[in-house]
């Protein structure tokens, strides 16, 4: 049976949830019974202006307004802290379902997310395990400058650090080129390193026909853009989107490249719904920042894991709803194995979303690809561990004979 048919653990749950601030300042304008299905019955929480009023475990005669639905031994795994919100309503990830007013449950996702947060606190020592936090990042001295440049009539914003092999950097749905500073940073006193805002992203300008829904646009207009710079044989890096985009760049011009960084990126990610996309346009910047906080590691130091969540959320919900949908319906398995640079797809063992057998699979498509993992680190690599990402890209760039002792 599972424990949340026991009132004293929902009393607990309700003192949890009542006891952390970042969940009542969610909650302040909610107002709602949520309810969670299990194998033996139901519990229900009972919301009010920020606070739990009540709980029962019980289903209410009047209904709930949010109804998450699973089997106890996934529950459980929300409990154990092994899944969270996101994950746990992942199709193929996870097996919880919701009804009832779902939209609301989007509307207030940071309610619904730091709920499920709270569930694996109950009952236990608020003291914390002493963390080995991932090291700081190791700056080159070398200064980053910003240009412009017009591709396809867009005005495009990039920065550059250093001289050396071009280095090219891709970033992340729903980022822009600061989620490089400290590749900018930490790799330029070898390698010219290039990190490019998207069209639509930060400073670089809106396309006028609007965001890019696809990463094919991406990857036209991207070589565009590296040969307007008079780039040859560049090595590209990316991350998430960024990191399918530059696996489309290697198969689309198989010998055009010197080397290729893909992290946190695979040849096929069907992993968001039409649905989910919608919901971007109602409530992106909630949604989005609670997402990147579920995919961040716990190697990731609390001022790193915040400049995560700060930095995805600046994008607005159009762009993200474009990137996000070229992300959903990337399937590049027939062509990557057309690539000829050397290839290193790099993951954090903490990422839900990229997970390993999802790397392993795209390795097996792409001959002589290699796998590197960062302990402790999620979807942000870069961000949140940019020491030892830097660290396994210069050795990688390195055995693919670039830069000084290449």
């Amino acid at each position: 049976m599972s424990v949340m048919s026991n009132q004293q653990w929902l009393t607990q749950f309700a003192e949890t949830l009542n006891s952390d601030a970042d969940w009542v300042q969610a909650a302040r304008y909610f107002e709602g019974r949520i309810q969670f299905d299990h194998d033996s019955g139901s519990a229900t929480l009972s919301v009010l202006g920020g606070k739990v009023v009540g709980s029962t475990n019980e289903a209410n005669p009047l209904g709930a307004d949010i109804v998450v639905v699973g089997p106890d031994d996934e529950w459980q795994r929300v409990l154990d802290g092994r899944i969270d919100w996101f994950e746990a309503l992942s199709p193929g990830l996870g097996r919880l379902e919701l009804r009832g007013n779902v939209v609301a449950a989007w509307r207030h996702v940071d309610v619904m997310a730091r709920a499920f947060d709270a569930m694996s606190r109950v009952g236990k020592s608020q003291q914390q395990e002493a963390v080995a936090w991932s090291p700081e990042p190791k700056p080159s001295g070398k200064a980053t400058t910003g240009h412009y440049i017009t591709v396809d009539g867009i005005r495009v914003y990039y920065e550059e650090a250093g001289e050396g092999h071009p280095v090219v950097c891709f970033h992340a749905a729903s980022q822009d080129s600061l989620m490089y500073r400290h590749v900018l940073d930490g790799l330029s006193d070898e390698f010219r390193v290039i990190a490019i805002d998207a069209p639509g992203h930060s400073k670089s300008e809106l396309p006028a026909s609007g965001p890019f829904h696809s990463l094919t646009r991406h990857a036209e207009f991207n070589e565009r853009l590296m040969q307007a710079l008079g780039l040859e044989h560049p090595a590209i890096i990316g991350c998430s989107m960024g990191g399918n985009l530059v696996l489309e760049l290697g198969a689309r011009k198989p010998e055009g490249y010197g080397a290729i960084i893909s992290a946190e990126g695979a040849d096929y990610t069907p992993t968001v719904s039409e649905f989910f996309l919608d919901m971007l346009l109602m409530n992106g910047t909630e949604i989005i920042g609670a997402w990147s906080r579920s995919m961040t590691g716990y190697r990731t130091p609390p001022d790193r894991a915040r400049e995560v969540v700060w930095q995805i959320s600046r994008t607005t919900p159009q762009v993200m709803r474009g990137d996000l949908t070229g992300y959903a319906n990337f399937d590049q398995r027939t062509q990557v194995g057309k690539i000829k640079a050397p290839v290193m797809l790099l993951r954090g063992d903490a990422d839900w979303l990229v997970y390993q057998e999802k790397v392993e699979e795209t390795a097996s498509r792409i001959p002589g690809s290699k796998i590197a993992v960062l302990a402790g680190t999620g979807h942000y690599p870069m961000t949140e561990n940019p020491l030892e990402f830097c660290e396994t890209v210069r050795e990688f760039l390195h055995e693919a004979g670039l830069g000084n002792r290449g």
